[in-house]
Order: C-alpha cells, then sequence, then structure tokens
C-alpha cells in the first residue's frame, strides 16, 4: 500500500484516484467526494509532505456532536474518528454547523484546503500543534495561528450540556484525552485535508 501511496503522491496514479481513494476506507467512514477530493490534494500537493503513513480528512459537513475528523492509516485502511470543534467565524448562528471558510486575518473562521503537520509546542491551551497550510484557501494559517490543540468547549460535558461543541477562532480543537490520542498517533509532517 505504501508503494502505491509514493506513487499516487508522485502523480502516476491520477486517473486512479477514486478507486485509491476507496481502497483507504474500506469502512465507508468517510464521504466518497471528500476523500477523493484528499486524495486530490495529496496529489497536487505531495511534495510538501513527508510519507507519515498517515492522512487525516476533516469533514466540516458534520454537526460538531458527530465525530468529523478522520485518521486514515495508509498501510492498513483503518480509520479512528475524533470530534472537532470549527471556528466561529464559520458560524455565527452557532447551531454546530460550519457555513462557510475563510483564510481572512481576524475572521475567527476555519480555512479550508491542505495542511502539513508542523512543530509541537505548549502554549495557552497547553499541549498544540502548529499547521503549514498549502492552499491559496488557507495559506495564513501559520500568520494566524491556526493550530491545533484542546479546550474545555471540545470535552464530552459541555457536549453533554449543549447538544454541540463550542467554536474555536479558526483552529481545530479536540477535547484533550482525544488531543493525546491524535498526537500520539499523527507524526509531523503529515497532511491534513480539511473540507465540507
Amino acid at each position: 500500500m505504501m508503494r502505491l501511496v509514493a506513487l499516487f503522491l508522485l502523480g502516476f496514479s491520477t486517473l486512479a484516484a477514486p478507486a485509491f481513494a476507496k481502497s483507504l476506507d474500506p469502512s465507508g467512514k468517510i464521504r466518497p467526494e471528500l476523500l477523493d477530493q484528499a486524495v486530490a490534494a495529496l496529489n497536487a500537493h505531495g511534495e510538501n509532505g513527508e510519507q507519515t503513513g498517515k492522512l487525516v480528512v476533516v469533514d466540516y459537513s458534520l454537526h460538531s456532536s458527530k465525530p468529523r475528523l478522520f485518521v486514515i492509516d495508509l498501510d492498513s485502511g483503518v480509520v479512528d474518528a475524533f470530534r472537532t470543534a470549527h471556528g466561529k467565524g464559520s458560524d455565527h448562528d452557532h447551531d454546530g454547523y460550519l457555513d462557510s471558510f475563510s483564510d481572512v486575518p481576524g475572521s475567527s473562521a476555519s480555512p479550508k484546503g491542505l495542511y502539513r503537520t508542523a512543530e509541537e509546542y505548549s502554549g495557552g491551551h497547553g499541549r498544540s500543534l502548529r499547521l503549514d497550510g498549502l492552499d491559496t484557501t488557507n495559506a495564513n494559517a501559520r500568520s494566524r495561528a491556526i493550530v491545533i490543540h484542546s479546550a474545555v468547549y471540545a470535552e464530552p460535558d459541555h457536549l453533554k450540556k449543549y447538544g454541540k461543541l463550542g467554536r474555536s477562532n479558526g483552529c481545530i480543537v479536540f477535547s484533550s484525552e482525544d488531543l493525546a490520542a491524535f498526537l500520539d498517533e499523527v507524526p509531523k509532517g503529515s497532511l491534513i485535508y480539511v473540507g465540507k
């Protein structure tokens, strides 16, 4: 499988994108059209990502109460799913659904596109992970401090009380337990595709 992934990322298997995507998620947890978009993004930007054996897909068409961040093991096709919050500038009525993407500084919105995970650090939310945007739609990610972190508004108690997660300033936000699992599972240099 890793050889197929490497060839695909080099652009030799562009025509096989849908079949390749299906082999990555045999259990069908990820919407096929979104997974196809993620694979196409890998094909377009693969030279910017290291071969870490993982691919992450975020489906912001799903409600924030649902697991919507998917970690794919490129060798086995096994998919792990996590809940994650989106930006308040992408959900003005706070109904739990992302309505729009933006990469405009100060928008507090979530940007779409392909990211590469960068360095881990300890910030205001504790253990956190910087992201580099690889597309024009998320090119300001680093300067906007769009990162991965945990927050109280993504904890199970918040979800139980309000029926949805809270909203970030555009960051991908987990519960503390899920963040630890994600950071342990996803190596630096992995690619994340955010779409809807």
